[in-house]
C-alpha cells in the first residue's frame, strides 16, 4: 500500500487537485466518461464554490467554471472537443507552473545545505 505524502500547503493541494481535473478533461475528450459522470467529479457549481470558500487559485476555479460551461457545448461536436482541448492545455500549463516552484524550492534549499 502506498501512503499518500502530507500536504505540505495549500500549493500541494491545488497541484493534486489539478492534476485529478486535468483527468477529467482527457477522459472526457477520449468519450471514456459522459458529462454527466464529470459533472459528479469535479464539473458542478457546488465544487466551484466550494474551491472559492477554501481560497484556493483563481485560475483552478476559472477552470472548473468553463469545465461546467462545457455543458452548452456537447451537441456542437468539434466545438466541444476543442474547448475541452483548451482546458486540458490551460490545466497542464498550470500544473507546470507549480512543478518548476517546487523544483526552484528544492534546488533553493539544497543549494543552502552546501553553503
Amino acid at each position: 500500500m502506498v501512503i499518500p505524502k502530507q500536504f505540505e500547503g495549500l500549493q500541494d493541494l491545488e497541484a493534486m487537485l489539478l492534476t485529478s481535473i486535468l483527468g477529467t478533461f482527457v477522459a472526457l475528450s477520449e468519450d471514456l466518461i459522459s458529462f454527466r459522470q464529470a459533472e459528479s467529479y469535479w464539473l458542478s457549481d457546488l465544487t466551484a464554490d466550494l474551491f472559492e470558500e477554501m481560497n484556493l487559485s483563481e485560475e483552478i476555479v476559472n477552470i472548473l467554471h468553463e469545465g461546467i460551461r462545457l455543458k452548452e457545448l456537447i451537441e456542437f461536436g468539434n466545438i466541444y472537443y476543442d474547448a475541452i482541448d483548451k482546458l486540458i492545455h490551460d490545466c497542464k500549463s498550470l500544473i507546470a507552473n507549480y512543478y518548476t516552484e517546487y523544483q526552484q524550492e528544492e534546488e533553493s534549499t539544497f543549494s543552502s545545505l552546501l553553503n
